[in-house]
């Protein structure tokens, strides 16, 4: 049992801490990890036979994230206990595409996908690991290994149901990638630079270029989005979708779902987003994680939003941390060349907002409860400190890592 596919299950998915990251299939040397659903949602499952070599249960980010070792490791030394809130930066900006197209595509700016797009065009990367919809069943999301403009500009929004995303490493080492870009929610950097912390597997850890950790309040069940579609929207089958989208329209985005009759329905974000999804359909390990804003990823994006930007007129703007020498090289790179354009940001504002109150809040004192009463919960080795402040002052402290 130790060491296999049995601790995990013991240990992390029959707990109910399993993120549904994907790291555990995306690392198995003999692919024996696949994924199965349970009342509609994804779990790894055992599909071949466990080789036993106990990189599934080092790697996996659900029971333990060791924050601290982890930190020195990226970053090189460890954050002080005091200054919880952001992690490390080297920079915050804004940002958005130069493309209007590309921006008006993407949930927040287009950030994410035009650095994926420059990245991929200068031969940085030749593959990333993204989240879009499934091809089969266009309204459930799903893992998509991006090698051309054209998947990259096609996975670019949110996605508010979870995706497996690392499922895709072993897939992408297989079909020969080398230089790898992986954007993913907290949880899934975790699994990768567990990963590379330990090394294992060598050439998987060696593989990663850079990765792109998005701002995260909460996944959520997808059991959610289907009772949207068939209470809010009167749909009566999932089969006549032919195409959905968490963002579109004009920013900030809406509900969207085309129907195979040319119908297309809509939702308003506001309505779908505070007054059912984030209320009522939050899976339940989000309700522990207390990072918010992704501070293990060498870069960090998440929308921006404007208290001055009217829905409908105003275009999107992501909000970006720049964590590491990596991360600095490969967004000046994109601006240098025309493809992202950027503004300064004070980093402290961001601590005023919905998604860091969820986290470092609530997520925090949620915690704290639980482990009081013997319930599963994650070990993160640091306490985050959940004591309220004034939210208009943005009284949020820095912390930064300075120049190598």
């Amino acid at each position: 049992m130790e060491g296999s596919f049995g601790e995990l299950q013991e240990k992390v998915i029959g707990r109910g801490l399993c993120t549904a990251c994907g790291t555990c299939a995306g690392v198995c040397p003999v692919q024996a990890v696949d994924w199965a659903e349970m009342d509609g949602e994804p779990v790894p499952e055992l599909a071949g036979a466990c080789a036993n070599c106990g990189i599934c249960p080092a790697v996996c980010p659900g029971a333990e994230v060791n924050i601290p070792v982890l930190e020195k490791f990226i970053f090189g030394r460890e954050r002080p206990e005091e200054i919880p809130d952001l992690g490390f930066y080297r920079e915050a900006l804004l940002a958005w595409s130069a493309d209007l197209p590309v921006r008006k595509r993407g949930a927040s700016g287009g950030l994410v996908t035009s650095v994926l797009v420059y990245a991929l065009e200068e031969g940085i990367i030749d593959c990333a690991l993204v989240a879009g919809f499934r091809r089969d069943d266009p309204c459930r999301t799903g893992a998509w290994l991006a090698a051309s403009k054209e998947d990259i500009l096609a996975a670019a929004q949110s996605k508010y149901a979870c995706v497996p995303v690392n499922t895709l490493l072993s897939r992408a080492l297989a079909q020969g990638y080398r230089r790898i870009a992986a954007v993913g929610l907290p949880c899934q950097i975790h699994g990768l630079r567990k990963m590379q912390y330990l090394g294992r597997p060598a050439s998987m850890a060696k593989s990663i270029v850079f990765m792109t950790g998005l701002f995260c309040a909460a996944q959520f069940y997808f059991e959610g989005t289907r009772h949207l579609i068939v209470e809010r929207l009167g749909l009566t089958g999932l089969d006549e979708i032919a195409a959905m989208s968490y963002r579109g329209g004009d920013w900030p985005g809406h509900l969207v779902v085309e129907l195979k009759d040319g119908r297309r329905l809509l939702l308003d974000r506001h309505q779908y987003m505070y007054h059912h999804l984030m209320p009522a359909f939050k899976r339940d390990r989000c309700e522990m994680c207390v990072d918010w804003s992704a501070e293990l990823a060498d870069l960090s994006v998440g929308d921006y939003w404007d208290p001055g930007a009217r829905a409908g007129e105003a275009l999107g703007t992501s909000s970006c941390l720049v964590r590491t020498a990596a991360g600095e090289e490969v967004l000046k790179g994109a601006v240098q060349s025309g493809y992202l354009e950027t503004a300064g940001l004070e980093a402290r504002r961001l601590a005023a907002g919905l998604g860091f109150e969820l986290k470092k809040h609530a997520a925090a004192f949620r915690l704290k409860q639980r482990r009081r009463f013997g319930w599963p919960v994650p070990e993160y080795h640091r306490e985050t400190d959940y004591e309220p402040f004034p939210r208009e002052q943005h009284l949020a402290p820095e912390t930064k890592t300075g120049k190598e």
